[in-house]
């Protein structure tokens, strides 16, 4: 979803509740190491739900450069990835010049979220509270990243914990290909006939209501009806029983295509 603040046109003036970019109302957060999940931020004062509690901020790439700093740090070993994608070909790459918002760690049942607002004509991304947080509580908020790479202990402890997390990108920061064709991009000429864990995989389904082919990730897998959520750069989600579906994976950069 994308808010708007009021411009700087806003009679209010000071006043105005709307300009929490503008205003630069920060909550009050403090840096600390957790046991599991490395560098962590707690809250430094009560926030209250819905307040805005600071901006996600970095370099601003495109989505090829995006792609080829991803390759190049899964080729190091690097798990560490703080990218995030505002919109179409614009993702913001907190690894190198950033705020300490990047050291919010991921939960599967978070008490904050990434919200997409407008400020003055320019999209920016902010970290809203979900619930009123208590100082001293851990800040987090839910990746939905897809997998990229070997599989990694989620260390939130929510009775709703998804498990496994992979090494990360964001989830709108998929690879984006044109699914009008099925010319449009090379898929793998081996397709894989079992359903092991393949969360994480970007794949191409035909999409029956929109009539075309389209790209997406694989978030999540329902053993008890045999159903996998599929999510696709809208960020739209939905399930599919991917036995009756028309789908291919679509190639991992780093490997060579199978006879």
């Amino acid at each position: 979803m994308l808010f708007s603040c009021c411009s700087s046109a806003c009679k209010c003036e000071n006043k105005c509740a709307n300009k929490s970019f503008q205003h630069r109302t920060l909550r009050k957060t403090k840096l600390i190491m957790t046991e599991k999940c490395g560098y962590g931020v707690v809250a430094e004062e009560d926030i209250n739900k819905g307040e805005f509690v600071i901006e996600y901020v970095g370099e601003v790439i495109d989505d090829r450069t995006c792609e080829q700093r991803l390759w190049k740090m899964k080729r190091q070993g690097d798990t560490n990835f703080y990218l995030c994608e505002v919109s179409s070909n614009m993702v913001i790459d907190a690894t190198n010049k950033g705020n300490m918002s990047r050291f919010i760690n991921h939960s599967c049942e978070p008490n904050t979220e990434m919200q997409k607002w407008t400020v003055d004509g320019e999209t920016r991304v902010g970290i809203f509270a979900l619930r009123d947080i208590k100082v001293g509580e851990e800040l987090t908020y839910d990746y939905k990243f897809v997998q990229f790479g070997a599989n990694q202990d989620c260390h939130c402890g929510s009775s709703n914990c998804r498990k496994m997390l992979g090494i990360t990108k964001p989830v709108n920061s998929i690879p984006h290909y044109d699914g009008n064709s099925s010319q449009d991009q090379p898929v793998r000429k081996k397709r894989k006939t079992s359903f092991e864990n393949c969360i994480g995989e970007i794949v191409r389904l035909w999409h029956r209501r929109q009539n075309r082919y389209l790209p997406a990730s694989i978030y999540d897998f329902n053993e008890r009806n045999g159903m996998h959520t599929l999510l696709f750069t809208d960020e739209t989600i939905e399930d599919f029983y991917m036995k009756e579906e028309d789908w291919e994976f679509l190639p991992d950069p780093d490997e060579p295509d199978e006879l």
